[in-house]
């Protein structure tokens, strides 16, 4: 009866591999665990650039923009922001919301970061993502105000 146990243990969990390797390529799965920048999602990039600005990694928030693309406002948000984490070590990102969006590409997200040498901080920004060789890159962010959640790229 033991050994039944073990077989039947064994068998569900070659299913789920099974289920794994059919559900995702195990390249796809490979690279997004290697690399969690080339996961096939426009959220999980916007997700690791504001955690690389969180632990201070600027040099990959840098990699995750398409710095061509971006407009002035955009490259302001981007430098205000790496200004203010370099300059409050204590400065920590409390909670990234994700808001409903138009579409996969067009993101809305709240970011509110706090720190015991200021008042807490709460921004929304809107962002927009685009697929490339590789991985899902940010092509602009624009600050907007809660009230006004229309987007407008320009």
């Amino acid at each position: 009866m033991r050994h039944s146990r073990y077989l039947w243990l064994l068998m569900i969990i070659m299913s789920c591999l099974v289920v794994m390797i059919a559900w995702k390529t195990p390249q796809a799965v490979v690279s997004a665990m290697a690399q969690p920048q080339f996961a096939d999602t426009p959220r999980v990039a916007v997700q690791r650039f504001w955690d690389c600005l969180d632990t201070r990694q600027l040099e990959m928030a840098d990699q995750l923009l398409l710095s061509q693309d971006l407009s002035p406002l955009g490259e302001y948000e981007v430098e205000k922001w790496k200004e203010l984490v370099e300059r409050d070590p204590f400065l920590s990102m409390k909670k990234l919301e994700f808001l409903s969006s138009s579409s996969q590409e067009d993101i809305i997200i709240r970011v509110s970061w706090a720190s015991p040498l200021r008042e807490n901080l709460s921004a929304t920004y809107a962002i927009k993502t685009q697929s490339t060789p590789e991985g899902w890159k940010i092509t602009q962010i624009k600050k907007i105000t809660p009230q006004s959640m229309a987007i407008q790229f320009n």
